[in-house]
């Protein structure tokens, strides 16, 4: 038979190949063996080496497979080895596994097809991973967008994992392969706290160390964090401060990582004393809108003897403010225990209540106002009940009306139904004199039912605020360890593990507000307790 025609009666033959008729052409142009088996037509594809190149091909179909140009290969790196190199045309291959270790990142997988006349566009994925590693580009339904894939990321559990690859190109598609994993180390576990950062009260200058430590697989590594904001180069299981001044008090967490995931510590509180600083609680006062037959209950209490506080209930004379449903008469009654003191009903305008309104820098009241007030002299633990003729807001305050640093306010509370919205309780209270104020504010809600008050706030929230609307700190659920600060300061004890919130802060001088709101909008009666520290 002529050549040409020999030729042709190949190409025919070899049409089930179902391959270009370029590449059929390339094949019969440059490679020996096709050129040696084209001499024998119809024979050799019946033959062992016609079987042999028909398979050849059908698994090349990704590119041109002859010995000038090198065999189409699979090919899979992890890092700058070699791990897996798999010829299409000889089935000559090298297989290792990928290797990683439980909680370390491993060097990056990559893979793809070399030798092929057009590069692979995307990769269809069957099989696991080992938990902690994806694809990148991500895969998409069991196919990943890339000819050239990368596997990373950090493995959470041990053992041995397979993932199954297939190319998928313009010329064809390769024979799916397999990439192997072996995995060193058990099943990754996220931290938890053994133990917890411990706060406290330190006078300036001193050293304090805060210790914290969480289990974990693998070993958890830490970051402190003060009033949220991260501390630079502060990893270590402890953190110590040394020469403490009132610039290094606020709340400090540590948050506890591995690749399992992160824990935030409890909050500790570091309050710092100032030798000599004059500063004080100098007011308090509470907005609330009571309802008919309501009393709002503000407590205080006077140490180093008796000095003169100015008690205020304030319902008419919110109205220039723009305040409206306004409590339209209430009334101020004192109690020391059960024991009624004193009482007003209207202030009438008095020279020396008007007189110690414009020396604690309280807003005047109309003379004939229905507003009511009173001045005494404090010494120890005492009351005031508001109640009105009706509903409506009222403004409740108590102003230490004396000069000097003895005798002073130590606490002052109130305690009132906390909203939602603009309803929420919220006592406003000033530190005056110079230096900062340790403090220890609550917000008590389920500890209220001891005391016989029913509808108490179930999960009270805490936060504190400056004059500027920042937020200073805040807490939702108390600390175990501030029950020796309770202890210290004579408030009363709260459950372990109960939902009320409590909190240690170290302010200078200034105006704040202490906002009690309930978890998930819940509302309920709560009491709001502002204790000095020292």
């Amino acid at each position: 038979m002529p050549p040409v025609l020999r030729l042709w009666t190949l190409l025919q033959r070899l049409r089930w190949l179902h391959l270009p008729i370029t590449l059929l052409v390339a094949l019969l142009q440059r490679t020996p063996v096709v050129k040696l088996a084209a001499g024998g037509g119809e024979f050799v594809l019946r033959s062992p080496l016609g079987q042999v190149l028909k398979s050849a091909l059908t698994a090349a179909g990704l590119g041109a497979l002859h010995a000038r140009a090198g065999a189409t290969t699979f090919t899979v790196r992890q890092g700058a080895n070699v791990i897996v190199n798999v010829s299409t045309i000889t089935g000559e291959a090298v297989r290792a596994p990928a290797t990683g270790t439980v909680g370390t990142a491993i060097a990056p997988v990559a893979f793809t097809y070399t030798g092929t006349p057009s590069n692979p566009q995307y990769f269809r994925i069957s099989g696991q991973l080992p938990p902690g590693l994806a694809f990148i580009p991500p895969d998409t339904g069991g196919t990943v967008p890339s000819g050239t894939p990368v596997i990373s990321g950090t493995p959470t559990q041990g053992g041995s994992f397979t993932v199954n690859v297939q190319g998928f190109g313009t010329s064809g598609n390769g024979q799916p392969e397999a990439i192997v994993f072996n995995i060193a180390g058990g099943a990754a576990t996220a931290p938890s706290f053994t133990t917890q950062p411990q706060g406290g009260t330190v006078p300036a200058g001193a050293t304090v160390t805060f210790t914290a430590a969480a289990s974990g697989s693998p070993a958890p590594t830490y970051q402190w964090r003060r009033n949220n904001t991260v501390l630079t180069g502060a990893t270590s299981p402890t953190l110590t401060l040394t020469n403490v001044s009132a610039a290094d008090a606020g709340d400090y967490t540590v948050v506890a990582s591995n690749s399992a995931g992160s824990q935030t510590s409890n909050v500790a509180t570091l309050a710092v004393t100032v030798a000599g600083g004059t500063a004080r609680l100098t007011n308090l006062s509470v907005r609330a809108a009571m309802a008919a037959g309501q009393t709002l209950i503000m407590g205080f209490a006077m140490t180093g003897g008796s000095k003169p506080v100015l008690l205020r209930a304030v319902g008419p004379g919110l109205a220039p403010f723009g305040v409206s449903g306004t409590m339209s008469d209430p009334r101020l009654a004192l109690f020391r225990d059960a024991t009624q003191l004193d009482a007003n009903d209207n202030w009438g305008g008095t020279g020396a209540l008007a007189t110690a309104m414009a020396g604690v820098g309280a807003f005047a009241l109309p003379p004939a106002s229905l507003d009511a007030a009173l001045l005494r002299g404090i010494d120890g633990s005492h009351t005031a009940q508001v109640t009105g003729t009706g509903g409506g807001v009222v403004l409740v305050e108590a102003y230490d009306s004396g000069t000097g640093f003895t005798p002073r306010l130590v606490n002052v509370s109130a305690r009132n139904r906390a909203g939602t919205g603009d309803d929420i309780l919220i006592a406003g209270f000033t530190v005056g004199g110079t230096g900062s104020l340790p403090l220890l504010v609550r917000a008590v809600g389920p500890r209220l039912q001891a005391f016989g008050v029913t509808g108490f706030l179930v999960d009270p929230k805490l936060e504190i605020y400056d004059s500027a609307g920042a937020k200073v700190t805040e807490n939702d659920n108390w600390a175990g360890s501030l029950a020796a600060t309770f202890s210290a300061v004579g408030a009363f004890e709260l459950a372990a593990g109960s939902r009320d919130a409590a909190l240690l802060t170290s302010l200078p001088p200034g105006s704040y507000t202490a906002q009690v709101s309930g978890v998930g909008g819940g509302t309920g009666e709560a009491l709001v307790e502002i204790y000095e520290v020292r």
